[in-house]
């Protein structure tokens, strides 16, 4: 119910930024809004899954478009759905409207894309593979979480990939009671930080310090 209401909430503070989705033109998000953190995206999340970009699909009006994914990998609960859309999104169009490929090995800020136009990125690129976090809605489908400056749509090479392997790691947690989620943070940190010849390992374990100490990104306002 929790996550419902702040992904609505979201919705209502980007719809008129999505409208007006251009580099021209930022959103604005109210002073209390905060930006989830990565462990607050598994939390929000039924569903986690790496999805590839297949097309896009015209909605009800000229804003309403839709980009379609399929579900490849999934991460976090059950069950692979066949696909997804994301709503108010666009494939790339040319040099004009171009998606930015997500950095390899950034795990705390955005897309740059997602600083732009509609708050979230809603440029994507055929072929790309997602790494979306799935709510179910009022009717019970899955549908992408969207929070403003967030997370919640990073591509991704693969399996392998440095983002893929931290939203494992917050998969897990998340499905821990509330009370017991910090002191498995400080377990995890500890373990992965005994991992000194696997870069990934301590890129988490820094990025796990980070959560455990509540430091959020900016609202970027």
């Amino acid at each position: 119910m929790v996550a419902r209401m702040v992904s609505r909430m979201a919705a209502a503070l980007l719809a008129t930024a999505t409208v007006a989705a251009s580099p021209g033109h930022a959103c604005s998000v109210v002073p209390s809004y905060k930006v989830p953190t990565n462990l607050e995206l598994a939390e929000v999340a039924d569903v986690i899954v790496i999805a590839e970009v297949t097309g896009e699909r015209a909605g009800a009006d000229e804003y309403d478009n839709r980009v379609v994914a399929r579900p490849t990998v999934l991460l976090k609960g059950a069950p692979l759905p066949p696909a997804v859309e994301l709503a108010g999104a666009w494939l790339e169009k040319g040099a004009q409207m171009q998606a930015t490929v997500s950095s390899p090995q950034e795990l705390r800020a955005p897309n740059p894309d997602a600083l732009l136009g509609g708050c979230v990125r809603y440029v994507f690129a055929p072929g790309m593979n997602l790494v979306l976090f799935l709510e179910r809605d009022d009717s019970g489908a899955l549908v992408p979480f969207r929070s403003a400056f967030s997370r919640d749509a990073e591509d991704v090479a693969g399996e392998d990939a440095l983002w893929v392997k931290a939203v494992k790691e917050y998969a897990a947690i998340s499905l821990l009671p509330a009370k017991q989620r910090k002191a498995q943070l400080r377990k995890r940190i500890a373990a992965l930080q005994a991992e000194t010849d696997d870069p990934d390992s301590l890129a988490i374990a820094a990025d796990m310090q980070v959560e455990l100490e509540g430091r959020r990104g900016p609202a970027y306002d």
